[in-house]
């Protein structure tokens, strides 16, 4: 299941964990990014991360002995977020003999099938659930009103916003970005709009976020949404893309509003990306 919390997990255990190896690579979006790009510059760009330098694949069997012989004596954390297929693990390395026994390469995926055809143990397998109600109520708080406990004032509005997000994560931080600052009575309305969904997607919950934007918000949304995820732009390369008539400022304070708002993500390091769910529902949009 898309938006459960899968990458979100993967990226603390590959924080908390990354000093106690030699060489450590997160790759994102692997599905995306072979899609996008091909198999030889990913392989490249996850053995130079894990190497520290520039290594190319100039032959078609791809790494050179040399290499593989490298990699094997270190002890190495790799995580590759969003497999969708069975070969793509084959397509980055041959072989898991090329790693040392106490290496660890952590697969998400959302289709379980992956694991099984990759020999991965049921005793090394972890199915992320949805938050049970404390959880979603305590996620929900630190968005809505940046404290973990539950303003009182709210607590009835609150509930029914949580027992519709039936759990998942990413619905739970939208939903409370879209009402944080807000009075009871646009709390009421935006539920009443919840209600009427019809088959209350998770696509329709993130348009209400949409809705809430200005025009020209709405336009750097679906820009980002049908052209520039994925890319790893930082937010200076994004706002020279995004500018059009617009002043610099502008954009500045749109992106900074898509972010307020949680349908985009500003990394340390000044990358902007999206949730895949936010950026099928900006696709729908124009569709």
């Amino acid at each position: 299941m898309g938006s459960i919390g899968k990458t979100t997990i993967a990226g603390e255990i590959f924080n908390q964990n990354c000093s106690e190896y030699e060489g450590c690579c997160f790759l994102e979006k692997v599905s995306e990014q072979l899609g996008r790009h091909g198999r030889t510059f990913l392989k490249e760009k996850l053995f130079s991360t894990l190497l520290a330098e520039d290594v190319k694949i100039r032959s078609p069997n791809g790494l050179s002995n040399y290499t593989v012989r490298r990699i094997g004596r270190m002890k190495v954390l790799i995580v590759l977020d969003d497999v969708k297929e069975e070969g793509q693990l084959e397509m980055l390395f041959r072989t898991l003999d090329w790693f040392r026994s106490d290496s660890r390469i952590i697969l998400t995926t959302r289709d379980k099938q992956v694991l099984i055809a990759n020999e991965v143990e049921d005793d090394d397998l972890y199915q992320v659930g949805v938050l049970d109600s404390s959880e979603a109520l305590e996620l929900f708080n630190l968005n809505a009103f940046k404290q973990s406990h539950l303003e009182m004032e709210y607590y009835d509005l609150s509930k029914k916003v949580v027992d519709y997000a039936k759990g998942i994560p990413l619905v739970l931080e939208v939903l409370a970005h879209l009402l944080r600052g807000k009075d009871k009575e646009e709390w009421e309305s935006q539920l009443d709009k919840l209600k009427r969904l019809p088959n209350k997607k998770i696509q329709d919950v993130m348009r209400l976020s949409y809705d809430d934007l200005d025009r020209l918000e709405q336009k750097y949304f679906l820009d980002i949404a049908c052209f520039f995820n994925g890319l790893r732009l930082k937010v200076d390369c994004m706002k020279l893309l995004l500018k059009d008539f617009e002043s610099d400022n502008a954009v500045a304070i749109g992106l900074e509003r898509l972010k307020d708002k949680a349908l985009i993500t500003i990394s340390e390091d000044n990358v902007i990306s999206m949730h895949d769910i936010l950026q099928e529902m900006g696709r729908e949009v124009v569709r």
